[in-house]
């Protein structure tokens, strides 16, 4: 008899504790750091600008800023340094649209200045949907800066953000 009261108290805490456990690893989950890949495919820069980028096209303009500054400090230096070696040996901008599959391949080996200057475009349209006009055209302006930085279309070609960035700046300056 008290084995049996013992047990059905057992499963009664444990059920009482197991909602609390799952809440938390839900959590956890919900909270888990974007500058950390969650995808096997992808790295820890390429994960964090593809998840920016995919809350601006759900249009989580917020969410998409926050998660553009959660990861920003910890890779813009190296797209930045990057970007001025570039600068130094005046090197010509990678290919926008038809490219071999060398130039792919170099390209991406870019992957942190990609990253960044696709993290930066995100920024800085979000916050122009935001209404944060001020704030975008700093945005736009940085992104401007890593010009040799691509982003890649699904649909099989790269785009410059910083093309981008010059002539959505331009009209908000306008």
């Amino acid at each position: 008899m008290k084995l049996t009261l013992f047990i059905r108290l057992f499963f009664m805490l444990a059920g009482i504790l197991l909602i609390p456990m799952q809440t938390m690893a839900q959590d956890a989950q919900n909270n888990a750091n974007p500058c950390v890949s969650t995808d096997a495919n992808l790295g820890d820069s390429a994960f964090w600008a593809n998840t920016s980028l995919n809350l601006f096209s759900e249009q989580k303009y917020v969410e998409a800023v926050a998660n553009v500054d959660a990861c920003f400090n910890q890779w813009a230096s190296g797209a930045v340094t990057l970007q001025q070696k570039f600068n130094g040996e005046k090197a010509k901008a990678p290919p926008l649209g038809d490219f071999s599959p060398s130039e792919k391949r170099k390209i991406q080996e870019n992957y942190l200045l990609n990253d960044v200057a696709t993290a930066l475009w995100v920024k800085a349209r979000s916050l122009e949907e935001l209404d944060e006009i001020e704030l975008a055209k700093k945005v736009y302006s940085n992104c401007i800066y890593l010009s040799h930085g691509r982003a890649w279309d699904p649909s099989g070609w790269f785009w410059s953000p910083s093309e981008d960035c010059i002539k959505r700046g331009r009209k908000l300056l306008e």
